[in-house]
Order: structure tokens, then sequence, then C-alpha cells
């Protein structure tokens, strides 16, 4: 009786031993499943990160500012992008189509001039935005001296490529406009005004001021096309 009592109760003591070592192992096993899946919204948080990059700039920001302002830990954000720069590119990318589909309507509305107001309009209103302004986000990366990575410059250069493109598009059809050539050119050097404005804006140059000088330059621009 007594040899049937403890090997009963041995059974017992396995059985539990082996559905304590199951949920152990299922544990285990959700854990694992859950490797590489983002507990946090992706959008919230590259938008985010996006007005943090805009504020301090790539260089300055830290993973610690990212965290903090996200709500996500360092580690969470580290697994899940890899390093500060992945995040920055992730965020750069969502301001280059954000920032070139609003300069596009921009430059659609109307004929030549009145679109190249609209669009300086809309830029100087973007860099002049916040308190205090948070400038140009392109700018300000472009003028980063410890930025040595390829792809950032390769995003940057991108996005001034294509905004030219579209200027180019919205000035061809300018009185006096000779060729699809000259307005690519010309665009250019539109685009590079824009710069310009951007570091205008750093110096403390007010919304009227810059807009006063964008309007002198459409001028010109548009009276030589």
């Amino acid at each position: 009786m007594t040899a049937v009592i403890i090997l009963t109760s041995c059974g017992i003591i396995l059985d539990t031993i082996v559905n304590v070592d199951d949920d152990v192992k299922n544990e285990q096993v959700e854990r694992t499943e859950m490797v590489g899946v983002r507990q946090f919204d992706e959008d919230e948080v590259v938008a985010t990160a996006l007005d943090v990059f805009w504020r301090k700039g790539l260089h300055d920001a830290t993973m610690q500012d990212l965290a903090a302002a996200t709500g996500v830990q360092r580690g969470s954000l580290y697994n899940a992008y890899g390093d500060k720069e992945a995040i920055f590119l992730r965020a750069f990318d969502r301001y280059a189509e954000q920032f070139l589909e609003a300069a596009g309507n921009a430059l659609a509305q109307g004929d030549a001039a009145s679109g190249l107001k609209n669009f300086f309009d809309m830029i100087i209103v973007n860099m002049t935005d916040g308190s205090p302004p948070r400038g140009c986000l392109t700018t300000r990366t472009a003028l980063d001296a410890a930025i040595s990575s390829t792809d950032v410059r390769q995003r940057v250069q991108g996005v001034l490529t294509r905004l030219e493109q579209l200027i180019g598009k919205a000035i061809s059809g300018a009185p006096g406009k000779r060729s699809v050539t000259d307005a690519n050119r010309l665009a250019r050097v539109i685009v590079t005004f824009t710069r310009g404005l951007a570091v205008m804006e750093r110096a403390g140059y007010s919304r009227k001021q810059l807009r006063e000088s964008a309007t002198t330059f459409i001028e010109a621009v548009v009276g030589n096309a």
C-alpha cells in the first residue's frame, strides 16, 4: 500500500514537472516568436523622430532623445532599426515625400510666377514654423560637417534633384523659355536660392523679410525667362 502511494505521488510529481517544463517551453517559443515584432506604432515613432531630428539635427540628436520623445526604450529602438542613422533615414524619407508632394502642388497652381510664389510661401512657412523656428531639415543636414555617411548625402541630394525636376517642369512653359534644358538649368538656380533662404532664416531673418527676398527673386527670374 505504501509503495503504491509513493509511486502514485512520484507520478504526480513527475506529471507536475513535465507540465511546468511544457509551460516554460511554450513561453520561450512565444518570446522567440515575438523577436523582431515591433510593440509600438511605427508611424507615430517615425513622425516623432522626424520632429526630434528637425529640431536638433542628426548629429546632436541622441538615442536617448528619441527614446524620451517616442516613449520607446532605446533597446527596442536599436532592435527595430539598428542605429540612430537608420531611424533618421526612415524619418527623412517620410519628410521628403511629404515635402515634394507639397512643393509639386504649390508649383502647379497658376502660371510660372504664381507657382513659384506659392512654392516659396510654402517653404518659408515650413522653415519658420515652430518656436523657436525649426529651419530647413534638408539644408541643416547638408551643412552638418560631422555627417559623412554616403546614405545621408545621397538622400539629401536626391531630394534636391527631385525638387529641381518639379521646378523645371513648372517653369518650362514660362514666356520666353527656349528649351527644357534652359528650364532645368534655371530650376537648379532656384533650388540654390532656396538654400540661401534657409541660411538667412538661421541668421535671424523674419518670415516677412524672407518673403520679400523671394518676391524680388521671382520677379527677376520670370522677367528674364
